[in-house]
Formats: structure tokens, C-alpha cells, sequence
């Protein structure tokens, strides 16, 4: 008699081995570790610098040289991490405050109110058109006074709206840093990329910005596209979200719309989180305000708030540390991010790089020249992710060469605001994007899965529109 399998008997089918995607700090440490490798492999070198008449310090193009060699060790990997944590501390604890400060506002929840009561009814039927009026609204600030960190305030009211609207929380952080990025690329009167640029290429100030207008557009053009296709799926099918049943999505989730008329509470709360904005904007624009002077803004915006809904010291405490702590992963995580920077120049490497990145450039075909200039500064922007910093670094070395080419100046800013500024949407180091992920609580892998083919087209398109400068000789 044939005897019948039991569950004793029965072979178990192994489970498939699946690879996860890394953490965040994962993806940094090794990055941080792939820095110090380059340190022992690389010549050590350096480019002599000087002043320039706007009191800038450049290199000096034709100086290369080598120096003698300083190795990292690896035993001092750690070390370096926490010299990184110094190095950005001004962007960490405006971070820290800045969440803390959140913590107290949203508990108030006067902002969410009139979103989701007034700004979302008024928009319903109309739910996709705020993807390209805000990502045009987030560009002005870029474009102008090259609103770039700073946009991580609008955070939390654009998550708000998109909830509201029927969206998701990534969706939100999209439109906000892909807009205010958009904008601080194509850099129409940015003072930190092109402006600086155009100093060291000695071009007249914000020169040619009719062709920049045509490149924001370009930009905006693919992101609302992306987005909108993105809104459409998960309108459809709110599984198809990415951040669906995520606990952390679901937190903003807290605020929905009521039939009930807004407190004297709500409209005091209201005045000051728009007043504050004012301030904010104020600041930068014409008072040269930076991390702590917004930080203080936001503070005292928490505190008014806080007394006007009668929270005690010790509830807004509680609530100031809780905001903190949600946002605490991604503050260290730009400690991780800056200690790349700090490895490759106190290893005298970073101008190594750059040196052997530019050469090559003389041998490539005449068209793709400054193409080529694209892809180096992509490159060079993974370690050192600041328009201005790397305008300073580079600029002075790919100006001569440029017009050693045939290259126009004007193209060789333009190839270098195309790698400097389109590749931050998907580099972990850049500390920017770093900040506003942790704001909206979106992990890095969730934002690549929405961002990566968004960034990628608008790269290429960067690259063709750099093809098209040197072919009209912009």
C-alpha cells in the first residue's frame, strides 16, 4: 500500500536567495571607502591657486603638480566619517532644528488645515495641473537667489496638498526638489552656479539666458511629464504607489479634510507660518541669510505657534525632540556624505581627479567636446556636490582648455551646468537631496525607483542641448 507523504516527510523548496537594496549608509560607507582606495592608488597633486579680483580662490590653469603622497589608511575610515560630520555640521543642525521645529507645527496642524480644506477643493477636477505650476514655482527660487536646501521648508505643505489631492508623499518631495533643482540648473540669474561660473570664465554676468529659459523649460517639461504619468498610475490604482502602507507615508496621512470652519487659532497659525516664509525669503534674497538664520526663523515660527495653541513647555519639548528624532537618520547621513569630500582632499587627490578628468577631453571628436566636459563634471560632482565649489574648482582649468578647442565659453558653463546640476537628483551625496529626503521620511531606494528615469532623460537632454551650443556656436 502506497504510503501518503506527511508534513514530516514533505522536501521544503528553498527559498530564493534575494538581493536587497542597500541601505542608504551602506551605499555612503562604501563610497567613503572607494575614496580612500583612490587615495592610496592616485598621484598625489595640486593645482597652484590664487585670488581672484572678486576675492575668489582659483586654480591656476597649466600648474599641475605632484606632491608628495598622503594615503589615507582604512584603520581611519571612522575618523574621517566624523571629520565629515564637522564639515557639514551647519547644514546637520539646521536639520535637527529644522525637524524639531516641525514637530511643534504639525502638531498644530493649521497649515495642513487649509490645504486640505481650501487649496485642495478649490483644485479638485484640476488635481493634475499643481504638478507643473508648483514645479514652475519651486524653479523661480532656484533661478533667482538659487534656492537650493532651502526649499526643504515647503516640504511638509506640499505633501499635504498631494495627500489631499489623492496622491502620495514621494510625489510630493518630487515636485519640490525637482522643480527648486530645475531651477538652480539652468541657473537663469543663480548667483552660486552661473554666476560664479561666468566670473571665472570672464563671460558678462548671466550672458545668453535666452537659451537657458529654453533649457528650464526643457527641464520642467520632462519632470511634469514623468510625474504626471506617475500621479496617473496611482490615482488609477493606489497600490501601484510606491510608498504604499508605508508606515512612515502614512504618518503624513494625519490631516484630512473636515466640513468644520477654520479657528482664530488656525488663521493666527496660518499668519505665522506665511509671515515666516516672508522672512525666510526675505533673508536670503537681500540679508544674505544662511543655515542660521533660517534655523532661528523656524524656531521662533515653532514657538508662536505653540503659545498661540496654548502646547505647554513641556508638550512642545516633547514634540520638538520627536521631530528631531524623525529626521535624525538623514542629518548624520550628510555627516557620511561630506566625509568623501574631506578623504579625497586630505588624501591631495581631488585635483588629481579633476586634472585627468579634463585631459582627455583635447582627443575627442570636435562635436563632442563638450559633451565630454558634461560627463567629467557628472563625475566630479559625485565628490564634490556644490555649484559654486566646483565652478571654483574646475572652471579654471576648462576655460583655457575650451578655447584651446574651439569651444565657446558660454558652452563650456553651459556642459558644466548640466553635470553639476541634473545629476544631483539621484547622487547620495549631495546633501540637498539628502535633507529632503528625510524631511518627506522617503528611504533612497524608494526615490530612485520614481526619480531615475526622470534624471536620466534629463540628462541626455542636457547633453544634446551641449551638442546643439557648440554646434551654434553659443
Amino acid at each position: 500500500m502506497e504510503q501518503m507523504p506527511n508534513a514530516s516527510t514533505e522536501v521544503k523548496k528553498p527559498k530564493k536567495f534575494k538581493i536587497a537594496f542597500p541601505h542608504t549608509y551602506l551605499i555612503l560607507v562604501a563610497l567613503c571607502a572607494l575614496a580612500v582606495i583612490l587615495t592610496n592608488v592616485l598621484p598625489s597633486g595640486v593645482f597652484d591657486r590664487e585670488r581672484n579680483a572678486d576675492g575668489r580662490t582659483v586654480v591656476i590653469a597649466g600648474t599641475y603638480h605632484e606632491v608628495e603622497a598622503n594615503p589615507i589608511p582604512f584603520i581611519k575610515l571612522p575618523v574621517k566619517i566624523h571629520e565629515g560630520m564637522q564639515a557639514g555640521a551647519d547644514l546637520l543642525m539646521f536639520m535637527l532644528i529644522m525637524g524639531g521645529s516641525f514637530g511643534i507645527l504639525n502638531e498644530a496642524g493649521a497649515v495642513n488645515f487649509f490645504i486640505c480644506n481650501s487649496l485642495a477643493r478649490a483644485m479638485r477636477g484640476k488635481e493634475k495641473l499643481f504638478i507643473p505650476i508648483l514645479l514652475f514655482v519651486m524653479s523661480m527660487g532656484g533661478i533667482t537667489f538659487g534656492m537650493a536646501v532651502e526649499a526643504v521648508a515647503f516640504i511638509p505643505a506640499v505633501i499635504a496638498l498631494s495627500i489631499a489631492l489623492g496622491y502620495d508623499s514621494i510625489l510630493g518631495l518630487a515636485i519640490v526638489f525637482l522643480g527648486s533643482n530645475a531651477g538652480y540648473t539652468a541657473g537663469i540669474y543663480n548667483p552660486f552656479n552661473v554666476g560664479v561660473a561666468h566670473s571665472l570664465a570672464e563671460i558678462p554676468l548671466y550672458e545668453g539666458a535666452w537659451y537657458r529659459w529654453i533649457f528650464l523649460f526643457v527641464l520642467l517639461m520632462i519632470a511634469s511629464i514623468g510625474l504626471m504619468r506617475y500621479a496617473d498610475r496611482i490615482k488609477k490604482d493606489p497600490t501601484k504607489s510606491l510608498v504604499y502602507k508605508d508606515p512612515d507615508s502614512e504618518s503624513w496621512r494625519s490631516v484630512q479634510s473636515s466640513g468644520r470652519k477654520a479657528t482664530i487659532q488656525e488663521y493666527l497659525g496660518l499668519f505665522i507660518f506665511l509671515g515666516g516664509f516672508a522672512l525666510i525669503i526675505w533673508g536670503c534674497v537681500s540679508q544674505g541669510w544662511w543655515f542660521g538664520e533660517i534655523s532661528a526663523a523656524f524656531f521662533w515660527m515653532a514657538v508662536l505657534t505653540g503659545i498661540i495653541f496654548r502646547f505647554t513647555p513641556n508638550k512642545m519639548c516633547r514634540l520638538f525632540c520627536s521631530g528631531m528624532s524623525d529626521i535624525a537618520v538623514g542629518a548624520g547621513s550628510v555627516g557620511f556624505a561630506r566625509a568623501i569630500a574631506v578623504i579625497l582632499s586630505d588624501g591631495v587627490v581631488m585635483d588629481t581627479i579633476v586634472y585627468y578628468l579634463a585631459m582627455p577631453l583635447q582627443y575627442l571628436p570636435g562635436i563632442v567636446q563638450a559633451a565630454g566636459m558634461q560627463v567629467a563634471q557628472t563625475i566630479i560632482n559625485l565628490g564634490l556636490p556644490s555649484g559654486s565649489a566646483q565652478a571654483t574648482a574646475t572652471m579654471p582649468i576648462i576655460i583655457p582648455l575650451a578655447d584651446l578647442l574651439g569651444v565657446s565659453r558660454q558652452t563650456a558653463v553651459f556642459a558644466f551646468q548640466c553635470g553639476d546640476g541634473i545629476s544631483n537628483g539621484i547622487i547620495p551625496t549631495y546633501t540637498t537631496l539628502i535633507a529632503m529626503m528625510a524631511a518627506a521620511k522617503i528611504p533612497f531606494q524608494k526615490w530612485l525607483k520614481l526619480a531615475f528615469k526622470i534624471v536620466a532623460v534629463q540628462w541626455l537632454a542636457g547633453m544634446a542641448m551641449t551638442i546643439i551650443a557648440t554646434l551654434i556656436h553659443y
